[in-house]
């Protein structure tokens, strides 16, 4: 007994100092983690550059419709207030120095709420640590007399800003991109005179706690309000195409708009293409959709592009379903359904260009975050250049030896 007790004495101690070592070992790793997390999240960085001609220019909107009251926020009876991005290309030389990512207030909104915390504030880029390459408030381009208008919707809980690569990408070849911002859905949003407003359960879709059929309920009413948001821009647009005293008067050509967005503002896009004529073309990245258009389909030209491919993408199987029961009454040749290997659903946006944990998390995918957005914005500005621009591109013909990553699902 004797022997054994000093055996097991020894044993034991030896386990407690394996214990101590393993724990000691992973405060230093976790400190170390920390403090890695933190030099990168305050590391500045810079977007990739647009690969157009032009510069480009950047303003924003504070718009109310008084014909609507807001149903997402928690003080009754007040109108619906937007918050409207415009990118557009501009008159080279008119600026030296490019405005930041987001304006002060935006920045500081944003970083709080993809921060959180002390530890959340170290695992996601700060929103003042990245640069753009877009000019604030400068005159517009003159090369041309007006310049075919995009609309764009962002995903659930996101910013139109937060797609700034793709956006200015598609600026700098000429187009003009209008940003939705959509109010109590958005994660933040900054209004004019300082006030600041966060999303709410009811813009978000209800909280995680609700049945899977409430959640869908809600969902659908949501995307009415965006619809109807799409559709005052638009008229907001002709005002001010129509204003000799606006910056954009003359310049936006409406005969030539099209709308894309992402997820849930992908989504917008098709509901408003099937409500609105003035929607001439529309693209919907990797959202699943709702509203009438589930059911009634579009007739004009659309593109639905998802991340992964019918093969290795078990979570966008419903969204090509989706695609196309809705492009069935669309003419061949004017419909397409894109998968792109190797990327996920945010890679869509910028937080692929970004440090942060997605990667990780499996919300973004293995493909370089640069390389996905490039293709991206390859295909979009394909499909508008042909349907709006009457330039056809080769890229819409099938699969393409510069871009081996994008399949082509039969329809």
């Amino acid at each position: 007994m004797t022997f054994l007790r000093k055996l097991l004495r020894k044993r034991g101690g030896l386990l407690l100092k394996v214990a101590g070592g393993l724990i000691l070992g992973g405060i230093v790793l976790g400190g170390g983690g920390l403090i890695y997390c933190g030099i990168m999240s305050h590391t500045a960085r810079e977007l990739p550059k647009p690969g157009g001609p032009y510069t480009i220019g950047r303003t924003v909107f504070d718009w109310v419709d008084q014909t609507r009251t807001e149903t997402f926020a928690h003080k009754p009876g007040i109108k619906r207030e937007l918050m409207v991005w415009v990118w557009y290309p501009e008159q080279s030389g008119a600026s030296k120095e490019a405005a930041s990512y987001l304006p002060s207030t935006w920045a500081q909104a944003w970083d709080q709420y993809h921060g959180g915390s002390l530890f959340g504030d170290w695992l996601i880029s700060r929103a003042e640590t990245i640069r753009a390459h877009a000019f604030e408030n400068v005159p517009f381009a003159t090369n041309q007399a007006r310049y075919p208008v995009l609309i764009f919707s962002p995903g659930m809980g996101l910013l139109p800003t937060d797609y700034t690569t793709l956006i200015e990408d598609l600026v700098s070849h000429g187009y003009i991109v209008v940003g939705i911002a959509p109010t109590y859905s958005a994660s933040v949003v900054a209004f004019s005179d300082g006030r600041v407003v966060q999303a709410t359960d009811e813009g978000k879709g209800g909280s995680d706690s609700d049945p899977a059929d409430v959640i869908n309920a809600h969902l659908q009413q949501i995307e009415k309000v965006w619809a109807a948001d799409t559709i005052f821009v638009m008229n907001q647009l002709e005002r001010l195409n129509s204003s000799g005293q606006s910056l954009f008067a003359g310049r936006l050509d409406l005969e030539r708009l099209g709308l894309f967005g992402h997820s849930f503002g992908g989504a917008t896009a098709a509901e408003v293409c099937h409500l609105d004529e003035r929607c001439k073309a529309g693209i919907d990245l990797d959202g699943n959709l709702f509203g009438d258009v589930v059911q009634q389909g579009l007739t004009k030209p659309f593109l639905f592009m998802h991340h992964g491919t019918t093969d290795d993408c078990n979570d966008c199987k419903d969204l090509f379903t989706q695609a196309r029961s809705v492009l069935r009454r669309v003419p061949t040749g004017e419909k397409y359904i894109l998968g792109v290997e190797g990327m996920k659903h945010m890679n869509f946006s910028d937080f692929s260009v970004m440090f942060s944990p997605f990667k990780l998390m499996g919300i973004l995918g293995p493909i370089d975050g640069a390389r996905g957005l490039s293709i991206t914005s390859a295909y979009v500005r394909a499909f508008f250049d042909t349907y709006l621009n009457r330039k056809p591109s080769p890229l819409l013909r099938g699969p393409d030896s510069a871009y081996p990553e994008v399949r082509f699902d039969q329809l």
